[in-house]
């Protein structure tokens, strides 16, 4: 047989549009990996927060469990004794509500971000989330803290004491309020931005949106040799499906 001729200057044009090609894809994948980072610090963030929280909530939950155990003494005022029991259960109601919320948004938050069936969509529903969550978390944290201040106030009058001595401690406990409320408002404006309003610049690059329709390839080329279709007619498929992909 005559041995076949190598192809050099016929074969180069399709080689050039193949790498062409791969290196667009390449492009692209880094661009995908670049703004996964920038929503992983996001990600970071919130769940470093919600962590927070939830380690506060259980520490205050403990304290106000150890109250709760404590009988009320026997001739206390029924209006003193509902007020004490209604702020204490409910910081331990708010306290409870923020360990089961940080906890499961701690879990299934970055799970959704990890391995989401839409890939770096179901990133972005994830931070999303969590942001929005976030504002509901820290009301219930400020509310609880504020619950038990209350709490603790009640707490001074019905074990019984001198007048003098709880009068003092309210002064004390009014003069730490204060100052508390003072540098809370305080870091709420110097970092935080406003009391309300703690939303700022988002990670999410709205130009990658059409990158993100991008399907996965070994799933689409898994799920359709299980048709008994070459590789080759796989990847075909998939380029067609999404074009400038391979």
């Amino acid at each position: 047989g005559v041995p076949a001729k190598p192809c050099h200057r016929e074969c180069l044009p399709v080689l050039k549009a193949e790498m062409l090609q791969v290196l667009k894809n390449s492009i692209v994948t880094d661009s995908q990996l670049g703004a996964s980072d920038i929503r992983q610090a996001e990600l970071d963030f919130y769940t470093n927060n919600y962590w927070i929280w939830g380690g506060t909530a259980t520490v205050m939950a403990g304290f106000v469990f150890g109250q709760l155990t404590n009988p009320v003494p026997d001739g206390t005022n029924k209006y003193l004794e509902l007020a004490y029991l209604v702020f204490t259960a409910t910081c331990l109601g708010l306290d409870l509500c923020i360990i089961v919320w940080t906890v499961l948004s701690c879990v299934w938050g970055p799970g959704l971000a990890l391995k989401g069936t839409d890939g770096l969509k179901s990133f972005h529903q994830a931070v999303d989330f969590l942001r929005e969550e976030q504002q509901d978390i820290y009301i219930a944290f400020v509310v609880s803290v504020l619950a038990y201040f209350l709490s603790s106030c009640c707490l001074v009058w019905v074990y019984p004491s001198r007048a003098i001595v709880n009068a003092m401690c309210m002064v004390v406990l009014g003069l730490f309020l204060i100052v508390i409320i003072y540098l809370q408002v305080s870091l709420e404006f110097q970092i935080g931005g406003t009391v309300s309003n703690h939303e700022g610049a988002d990670g999410r690059i709205n130009g990658f949106q059409p990158f993100e329709d991008v399907a996965d390839l070994d799933g689409y080329i898994s799920n359709t040799l299980g048709t008994d279709m070459p590789v080759s007619g796989a990847l075909g498929g998939f380029s067609q499906s999404v074009p400038g992909m391979y």
